[in-house]
């Protein structure tokens, strides 16, 4: 017999556990829009999609974080997402939150409008007059827009921010979103866009203050794609004190000193830099802040004590891999002090060590090449050049202006050594045959003592590889009983193993064609071996490589009259183009005017004596030196009467009054 309050019970528990799914299932719907249903979507929305969604967006901007090592040698950009290659770096991640934003709008979003009150308050309208009742839409747009930002899918997320400044005009969110269109638009180089927001904002009295190291972030960046460092400093000054986060604001931080140091201020950068120093930042950071304070080194100070802490950091073993910046600051110093000499032994020494830094070896061999080339010692500014231009392309600073310098003083300087070379064959070919034999034998000698060395330097690297194969198939061994049959690059273990020794082995290299060769101006090799067969010597033979014979030192003496006569038409040639490029390309008139009176010197009659004169005639008004143009002047006019020389020196119109007469003529 079932007692009656037993069974009252029951049917209570029975009916509100049916009230409780009927009110649940009443809630899931977003067709209507009551005080329950928009607690539960909220609720949902929130700590169920939205929550998930940004925790895949906050995984996959940590992991571009790590994916990208900042190069201190430059000037770094804003946020590191902007390297083109942190695309792809979190896709999976990216469209997660991509995912979960759209989820969160199409299951969650309410747009149907509340159940009228007889007694509507200004509140209720406000509330009633939305076209979205649930309070994570918009940051769902925003969650979207971001994770659209960060794959570099520009496009998209403006869309998504714009979207939410239309339609939530009046949430906070809305101000969330302009920042982040600034961003996108200055990704896009749609600049005239981001300053229009940029002057909203900051006229926008309603600005949240939480956003102002955002906002003032995003408009450093804005200044700093447009090189306008000077117009930016006073944001990017902003985004430091407002930025929370410790690592962020030691970047921005260091980035202003690299700022200053752009628009001329080395005071203001060498204080921010030892600011940055003393924050106790990740040690790279430390380093190249350290160095950088040394680098933008003003002439006052403790000197002593600066190069003191320099050589400190020398002897540290944790910086063999950063000599060369070390050196190179130590020659900013000698140079701000007027020690020439020791800086060009400083630098000499980062140029030397500069091996996986390609853009310090670059700034090291430009920074000598400078030097010099205003000494002016033209065959060493060459060579520094030279090797530059093969570790820098076209978007490094200034390249057009270093590429042309670099081409002329590579025209010169060939018309230097083919005179050098010249001078040095015939005076070897004037020698009696045992000098010469002697002298030849000595640079046998030599060669194969050098060839020596070298078999002795290959051997003991066969050796060091043998035993770090040895090493690498215990590890292998070890690796493949520990992985299975897992391949090589699913593996982060041994991609890492991988990539550490091929670094052990080539240093780091850029992704491009001939990736492994030092030089890539030269032809492969199989067109160089090519190339050599075919190559004769001035006696018409073939030409001979081997250093160790006598012959390979005088195939190319001039040893009859036949081969002199072309030694000189070299040496002809030499000097005066070599004139031509002193005047033309460097301004060089003291040279220039060496060079062409070498010429008329060696040769009375050459060729090139009208030309050079009239050269000589220019070079010495321009200097100026009267009496010499006078005497080259009537030189022209004596030797070459009849030659356009002589008509211009007697009458400066004669080429206006020519050409006059042939537009006549044409007419």
């Amino acid at each position: 017999k079932v007692n009656k309050f037993q069974l009252f019970g029951k049917h209570y528990l029975y009916r509100t556990l049916l009230v409780a799914v009927l009110f649940f299932l009443a809630a899931c719907t977003t067709e209507k829009n009551t005080a329950v249903s928009r607690a539960y979507h909220n609720l949902t929305a929130h700590y169920n999609v939205y929550f998930n969604g940004k925790q895949s967006l906050k995984a996959g901007t940590d992991k571009i974080d790590r994916s990208v090592e900042d190069d201190f040698s430059k000037v770094l950009p804003m946020f590191k997402s902007s390297n083109p290659t942190t695309g792809k770096a979190a896709t999976s991640e990216m469209e997660n939150a991509i995912e979960k934003g759209s989820k969160l709008i199409q299951s969650h979003s309410i747009t149907k409008k509340p159940k009228r009150r007889k007694n509507r308050s200004k509140s209720y309208l406000e509330f009633a007059s939305r076209d979205e009742f649930n309070n994570w839409v918009d940051d769902a747009y925003l969650l979207m827009g971001q994770a659209y930002f960060f794959e570099h899918n520009y496009a998209a997320a403006v869309e998504n921010f714009s979207y939410v400044v239309r339609k939530f005009d009046k949430d906070p969110s809305r101000y969330t979103a302009y920042v982040w269109l600034i961003r996108s638009y200055t990704e896009l180089e749609r600049y005239v866009e981001a300053y229009e927001i940029i002057q909203q904002l900051q006229t926008d009295q309603d600005f949240p203050k939480n956003l102002d190291g955002e906002f003032a972030a995003a408009t450093a960046d804005y200044y700093a794609r447009q090189l306008s460092y000077k117009e930016g400093i006073p944001f990017l000054v902003t985004a430091v004190k407002k930025t929370p986060q410790k690592l962020e604001k030691l970047r921005y931080k260091y980035i202003l000193a690299q700022w200053y140091q752009e628009t001329g201020e080395p005071s203001k950068a060498s204080q921010t830099f030892r600011e940055i120093a003393r924050k106790n930042p990740p040690y790279k950071m430390a380093f190249n802040a350290r160095i950088n304070a040394a680098g933008t080194f003003t002439g006052t100070g403790d000197v002593e004590k600066l190069k003191k802490e320099l050589r400190r950091m020398l002897r540290d073993k944790k910086n063999v891999d950063f000599r060369d910046q070390i050196y190179f600051a130590m020659g900013n110093i000698s140079m701000k002090e007027g020690n020439k000499e020791q800086a060009l032994k400083e630098y000499t020494k980062s140029a030397a060590m500069s091996v996986d830094n390609l853009y310090q070896r670059a700034l090291s061999c430009l920074t000598l090449a400078q030097i010099y080339f205003e000494m002016p010692e033209y065959k060493k500014a060459q060579s520094y050049y030279d090797s530059a231009m093969v570790v820098i392309d076209d978007k490094y600073p200034n390249y057009r202006q270093i590429y042309d310098r670099h081409k002329s003083l590579t025209r010169l300087t060939d018309n230097i050594y083919t005179v050098e070379r010249e001078d040095s064959l015939q005076r070897i070919a004037k020698m009696d045959e045992p000098s010469r034999n002697a002298l030849i034998d000595k640079w046998i000698k030599a060669a194969v003592d050098k060839e020596n060395k070298e078999k002795m330097a290959q051997q003991n690297q066969m050796m060091d590889r043998n035993f770090f194969r040895y090493n690498q198939n215990q590890f292998g061994s070890n690796l493949q009983q520990n992985q299975g049959t897992e391949w090589y690059f699913y593996n982060p273990t041994t991609v890492a193993y991988g990539k550490v020794e091929f670094e052990r082995l080539w240093g780091k290299r850029k992704l491009e064609d001939n990736w492994c060769r030092f030089d890539k101006r030269t032809f492969s090799e199989e067109n160089e071996e090519q190339k050599e067969d075919t190559l004769t010597a001035d006696n018409g033979k073939k030409k001979i490589k081997d250093p160790k014979v006598r012959e390979f030192y005088t195939q190319n003496l001039p040893l009859n009259d036949s081969l002199l006569l072309v030694s000189h038409g070299r040496i002809r040639n030499a000097l005066f183009n070599a004139g031509r490029i002193f005047k033309t390309d460097f301004n060089d008139f003291p040279r220039s005017i060496e060079s062409f009176e070498d010429l008329n010197k060696r040769y009375p009659d050459n060729l090139y004596a009208l030309s050079s004169w009239f050269e000589l005639w220019d070079l010495y008004k321009k200097l100026p030196n009267q009496e010499k143009a006078d005497y080259y002047k009537n030189l022209i006019i004596s030797k070459y009467p009849d030659s356009k020389y002589a008509k211009y020196l007697l009458n400066p119109n004669y080429f206006i009054e020519l050409e006059a007469r042939n537009d006549s003529v044409n007419r």
